[in-house]
């Protein structure tokens, strides 16, 4: 498969570079960047060039019979991202909820232990595939279960910590009652078809508070919560949106040099974010790509006043959370506002 085989002084300076990179992109806690320089990427990803695995990219690593990508090792940048959001210490029980490779199942162990962390997958065959990359670079502890993580894990429940790395669009009742009071869940959420955000909640008591959120992209859950395909081909490109635009349009505009200047303080990141805002916005990403991107088409040049948003999740049917914009889904109603 061309794959290259290098000594262990060439893929230990491969793994350096790439740690020294995200410390430049991201500023990671310390003891994030240490779990990224003692665990081994290429461990989990046995059949890619080393040149690949250590840039840093998110790598697919199963498709669909569409040729979609449905699993993948994600960027390294937004794992740091993630792994911060989690606010980890030593000790916490963390579920995982998209195994994948096994890579991320790593880093959470090397920073909680290798004994207090459970990752599922809902596809026997990539869990099998992370159980013995897990095992390969002697992290055999952790527990990996094939399972569909819309349910979590009961049986090493309660959770101090919970990470989904795939995205959604509710939030299941078994994750948020299988999470301590005050834990932390990280999630990407699907509140439009064209958008998400990861958000990092707080739980307290009956509702979720974000501590935090930023932009990202993930593939959807897969199982009986599962979003479906919420896009549609155009061209060379599968675009989804929240309301229908016109294809000849923005064709002809794929076609020219994006022309769009952010003020400052708002930079490409914010975009993304407001998008979750803005009924106008759409994702584009080309086929088979795990890559996306966000925009807001604009019949007009308006200005806006931004400083991130604040997200409040409560059960629906309760108390109806207040917000700019509210999502109400089957199980949970979210409230997104806009910082000002």
């Amino acid at each position: 498969m061309g794959v290259t085989i290098a000594p262990l002084s060439s893929t230990d300076g491969l793994l350096g570079r790439m740690v020294d990179r995200l410390a430049e992109q991201v500023h990671p806690r310390d003891e994030t960047l240490s779990a990224f320089r003692k665990v081994p990427r290429h461990l989990f990803l046995p059949d890619v060039d080393l040149d690949r695995v250590y840039s840093g990219s998110a790598i697919p690593t199963k498709h669909d019979g569409k040729g979609s990508p449905i699993s993948s090792s994600s960027e390294v940048a937004i794992m740091a991202l993630m792994i911060d959001a989690l606010r980890l210490e030593p000790g916490q029980h963390v579920l995982e909820i998209g195994a994948g490779t096994g890579y991320n199942a790593a880093l959470l162990a090397e920073i909680v232990g290798v004994e207090n962390v459970v990752t599922l997958d809902i596809d026997p065959e990539i869990a099998n595939e992370a159980r013995a990359h897990l095992r390969a670079a002697g992290f055999e502890a952790v527990r990996v279960e094939a399972a569909d993580g819309w349910m979590g894990w009961s049986d090493s429940a309660p959770y101090a910590r919970l990470e989904l790395t795939a995205s959604t669009s509710d939030i299941s009742p078994h994750w948020v009652d299988q999470l301590e009071d005050g834990g932390v869940l990280v999630a990407p959420l699907l509140l439009r078809p064209n958008a998400q955000a990861l958000v990092a909640f707080r739980k307290r008591g009956e509702t979720l508070e974000s501590l935090s959120v930023f932009p990202g992209g993930f593939m959807s859950l897969r199982g009986v919560a599962a979003a479906g395909d919420l896009a549609r081909d155009l061209g060379p490109w599968q675009v989804s949106s929240s309301r229908k635009l016109d294809d000849d349009r923005l064709l002809a505009l794929l076609q020219e040099k994006p022309s769009l200047e952010l003020a400052e303080p708002v930079s490409w990141s914010d975009l993304a974010l407001l998008a979750i805002a803005d009924e106008n916005s759409l994702a584009l990403s080309r086929k088979g790509s795990p890559a996306h991107a966000n925009g807001i088409v604009f019949d007009e040049v308006r200005g806006r006043a931004w400083k991130g948003l604040r997200v409040v999740v409560a059960r629906t049917g309760n108390t109806r959370p207040e917000g700019d914009v509210v999502f109400e889904r089957e199980y949970y109603t979210f409230a997104v506002s806009t910082k000002r």
